[in-house]
């Protein structure tokens, strides 16, 4: 869990994203900041404890029942025009799904994975382009062992990667198609499980997790073929 905070502060900045905002927005990110040391430094209810009433301030600030969908990068944003009301859409503080994620990830330290999945499937509806929200739930679905699920949301999130670059994009690229990987093996397709470990090799050589993922693929597929 530790590696999936550090890629969501690699891959998203509190308050960073557009220069011109309120006092008020101003005063949650500083918060939402605190939220996340708390979480770094071991202390998940306590991050909770203060997300509950900072998540009830995000929709008070955005009342009515429109579709939401959180400013993330540039690129993401503008995306949202091409999917389905997505022009109508009401544009929100990316702070507001920081918090959805950062209680489900407090959950998950909580073992509250029920709960937990709630607001990471919040997280994804609000920013449905976002790799790391779209990994993180497919993490949530794999610890359920809903194998399917937790393919299909690893699935969109190398699609979605695919709008990223540089290092960002070998990291969530990496992420998603180990997830794939690791459910496939689980779902009994070692074949195509194959491909998506070494498809990740091609990122990160020397990555020993996918190694071993491999290994154990490669021996059960000796093992049935000397049986």
């Amino acid at each position: 869990m530790k590696l999936a905070l550090a890629l969501l502060l690699a891959t998203t900045s509190v308050g960073t994203a557009f220069a011109q905002q309120s006092p008020a927005e101003t005063a949650r990110d500083s918060r939402l900041s605190e939220i996340i040391q708390l979480i770094q430094g071991g202390q998940p209810q306590q991050a909770v404890d203060k997300l509950n009433p900072l998540i009830v301030e995000y929709q008070a600030a955005y009342p009515g029942d429109t579709q939401k969908l959180c400013k993330v990068e540039d690129y993401e944003t503008a995306a949202y025009a091409a999917l389905p009301g997505g022009k109508s859409a009401t544009l929100v503080e990316g702070g507001w799904c920081i918090a959805l994620w950062a209680k489900g990830f407090a959950m998950i330290d909580l073992n509250q994975l029920d709960g937990s999945v709630l607001f990471l499937e919040r997280a994804v509806t609000m920013a449905p382009l976002h790799p790391h929200y779209l990994s993180e739930l497919g993490y949530a679905y794999q610890a359920q062992k809903q194998w399917q699920r937790s393919y299909d949301l690893y699935a969109r999130a190398a699609d979605a990667a695919k709008r990223e670059s540089g290092e960002r994009q070998v990291k969530s690229l990496r992420r998603a198609w180990f997830g794939m990987a690791y459910d496939l093996i689980e779902l009994g397709q070692l074949d195509q499980a194959e491909i998506y470990l070494r498809k990740c090799l091609t990122l990160t050589p020397d990555d020993q997790k996918v190694k071993d993922e491999l290994q154990y693929i490669l021996d059960e597929k000796a093992k049935k073929k000397a049986s």
